[in-house]
């Protein structure tokens, strides 16, 4: 964990600078450019200290994704800094707890082939055979396990084989409406003839990559295209609502604030078939990833 408030804040403000612009980021070089790091107990993971350590590795894994300009640390529950669903979970599973931190910025499809590559090696240099990972994923988080299950499986990666269960919270399979929003709205303004308005278009326009992924929860290199689930795991959706009750009209308009039902359970994407799902009301888009009826649901299903 950042060891002050003030390097909590610069990690954090770094985040959402990523995630507004991190493809620009990184075409440049800049040290601002968040890099993919796998984190343990959060500190980046070091595969040597997980063996001095004096605790013997275990063989499931659970991994935490985050989501647009997030840090791995939006999945502390709140004021209990290190604990989260991972290691809530891990006991029960006899499982390791890791985190990904990423550039959110960067293309969906790009960070995928990256988390594909990265979890290849972690598996094949981890001290003892991994038997079982589980991928929870909040958000775009989501999109990013299923792009790097797309390009692991076509890659022919050994991790893909130890893929038990992905989870994702509150993922744009379908888009998230207020990315759809940005998009359309910035193209009004800047056909527009007013030089002023063009000029709010404009900076609109100014996203990254990786929001305008979001669009359509675009996942590989061609829009168009949807890959089906991993057939070889078991996949859970759980959907947020921002009304207590599901009449409610904020819920039809908005969702759980960014994604709506229909979305985060992928209702349009082809041939998909979830081993189960779940709507909670009342809670909204960020509290999905740190909620004790969140955690209760990833209990009944994993353990």
């Amino acid at each position: 964990m950042p060891s002050s408030p003030l390097a909590h804040w610069q990690h954090q403000a770094s985040a959402i600078l990523s995630g507004l612009l991190g493809d620009w980021l990184a075409s440049r070089g800049n040290p601002l450019a968040i890099d993919m790091q796998l984190y343990r107990h959060g500190r980046p993971l070091v595969l040597d200290d997980l063996i001095q350590d004096g605790q013997a590795p275990r063989r499931s894994l659970v991994l935490l994704v985050h989501g647009l300009t997030e840090l791995e640390s939006i999945w502390d529950f709140p004021g209990q800094p290190g604990t989260n669903y991972a290691t809530a979970l891990c006991e029960g599973l006899g499982a390791e707890p890791l985190s990904l931190r990423y550039n959110t910025g960067r293309a969906i499809p790009d960070n995928g082939r990256a988390l594909a590559q990265q979890l290849d090696a972690l598996v094949a240099a981890w001290p003892v055979p991994v038997e079982n990972l589980v991928l929870i994923g909040h958000s775009m988080g989501g999109l990013l396990i299923r792009s790097a299950c797309h390009y692991g499986e076509a890659a022919g990666y050994d991790w893909i084989r130890t893929v038990d269960s992905c989870v994702y919270l509150g993922s744009p399979h379908d888009g998230a409406w207020l990315a759809r929003l940005a998009q359309g709205g910035a193209g009004v303004l800047q056909a527009l003839p007013r030089d002023y308005l063009k000029a709010i278009g404009d900076v609109i326009d100014l996203r990254s990559v990786g929001i305008r992924n979001l669009n359509r929860g675009q996942i590989t290199d061609q829009p168009e295209e949807q890959p089906p689930l991993l057939a070889t795991a078991r996949h859970y959706a759980i959907c947020g609502l921002l009304g207590r009750h599901r009449a409610n009209p904020a819920n039809w308009l908005f969702g759980d604030a960014l994604v709506h039902e229909d979305s985060a359970r992928g209702h349009r994407q082809p041939g998909w078939q979830l081993t189960d799902q779940a709507t909670l009301a009342g809670i909204d888009h960020i509290r999905l990833a740190h909620h004790p009826a969140v955690l209760a649901q990833l209990e009944d299903w994993l353990r």
